[in-house]
Formats: structure tokens, C-alpha cells, sequence
């Protein structure tokens, strides 16, 4: 996996309307840009998608909305309803986008 294109993706996304995230890889660069961005420690890993979304959501829902577009990327992340397991190579890139923001 290549995986700036994947945190690419994700800055590119938050720039237009109605441009959803379609993959786990998708949503894990958004956790790692977010989790940045907001300064938060790197998160443990979970089993699942939705358990590493409803961590982030949980440290940072009373905290203000850095910037707009941190408040885009939350907007791109709230929308993806899929839930799938957490494998350990899009765990790595969630880390990635982490160090790289």
C-alpha cells in the first residue's frame, strides 16, 4: 500500500462537497490526520472501524474544532457507516498520517 495517496485522498476529499470516504484506508488516514490535529496521543488499536471512530469521537467531542478543515475531515468521517475489521497494515497507515500531519 502506498500510503501518502491514501492521506492525499483524504485532504483532497475534505476540499469539495459531497466527496465521501469509501475505504477503511480512507477513514484510518482521517483518524490519524484528526488525532494530530488535535493533538491527542496515538490511539491503541481496536478490532474494529467503528471502535477506533467512536474512541476518536469520545476524546475529542468536547473539545473545539481546531480548524475548518479538521471540522471537514469530522463531517467526511461521521458520513462512513461501514463497519470492517482493523488490520494491522491500515492500522500502520493510521499511524502514517499520524506522524506525517
Amino acid at each position: 500500500m502506498v500510503f501518502y495517496i491514501n492521506k492525499q485522498a483524504v485532504e483532497i476529499k475534505a476540499k469539495f462537497e459531497h466527496a465521501p470516504l469509501t475505504s477503511a484506508n480512507e477513514v484510518c488516514s482521517a483518524l490519524g490526520i484528526l488525532y494530530k490535529i488535535y493533538n491527542l496521543p496515538f490511539p491503541e488499536k481496536r478490532d474494529k472501524i467503528s471502535q477506533m471512530k467512536a474512541d476518536f469521537f469520545a476524546s475529542a467531542g468536547k473539545l473545539p474544532v481546531p480548524s475548518e478543515f479538521a471540522s471537514k475531515i469530522i463531517t467526511l468521517l461521521d458520513e462512513y457507516y461501514k463497519d470492517e475489521p482493523l488490520k494491522q497494515e491500515v492500522y500502520d497507515l493510521m499511524r502514517y498520517c499520524y506522524d506525517e500531519q
